[in-house]
């Protein structure tokens, strides 16, 4: 766990930095400031640049984690089991409360209560409705980039996917998918979670988890 250690610092600044920001604003003026009032102030050539960059990082908290996975499956079934293990228990947790609160998303939230405010809009994203609170996407990169940390154990390993899972949550901002306190209990959810599922992983070793798809086609 102290390879990972600064995953958690860097966390715990992260949570600490959006929450006191979630308490001095409320969600709306909070959303306008952290999309288009810098949004704004920047060159259209900064604007496209940041359109396509968080266009393409929020798939990270998609069908990435799924994908290396996948990949897993010719090193270590152990590490795939784990990343799917953690995907499928953050699934569980998000969905259900997802459904039951049923929270309006920027797009209906400002239609709804500041018409006059328009929402920056990203060319070829789907803006959704409902199903705002928490982010599903943000819960599963956090989860994906905690996995990815208790896997590799590297402390430079650690620092990058944590800022890599702060940006993916930052996009679903940027992309106007959710408020900030949606991505601040969406991390939580993933990183906790994740934590609960690496405690099963690691104390339920089974010989096939040192197998791999190679080594499997290699004894046939």
């Amino acid at each position: 766990m102290k390879k990972t250690l600064w995953f958690y610092i860097l966390f715990m600044l992260f949570l600490l930095t959006l929450g006191t920001m979630i308490f001095l604003y409320d969600k709306g003026s909070l959303h306008e400031m952290l999309t288009i009032n810098w949004i704004s102030k920047c060159s259209a050539n900064v604007v496209s640049f940041t359109d396509v960059f968080f266009k393409y990082i929020t798939e990270v908290g998609g069908n990435v984690p799924f994908i290396v996975a996948a990949i897993f499956l010719f090193y270590r079934f152990g590490y795939a089991y784990f990343i799917l293990l953690s995907q499928l228990a953050v699934t569980l947790v998000v969905q259900p409360i997802k459904h039951i609160l049923n929270v309006p998303r920027p797009k209906v939230f400002f239609a709804e209560n500041f018409p006059d405010v328009i929402l920056h809009q990203v060319d070829g994203v789907s803006v959704h409705s409902m199903l705002s609170f928490p982010s599903g996407h943000t819960a599963s990169v956090f989860a994906f980039m905690l996995a990815l940390s208790l896997i590799c154990k590297r402390t430079w390993t650690s620092v990058t996917f944590l800022l890599i899972a702060v940006l993916v949550g930052y996009s679903r901002i940027y992309l106007s998918q959710h408020f900030a306190e949606d991505v601040l209990v969406g991390s939580v959810i993933g990183v906790v979670v994740t934590l609960l599922t690496y405690w099963f992983y690691s104390h339920k070793t089974y010989e096939w988890q040192e197998e791999n798809l190679y080594s499997i086609f290699k004894k046939k």
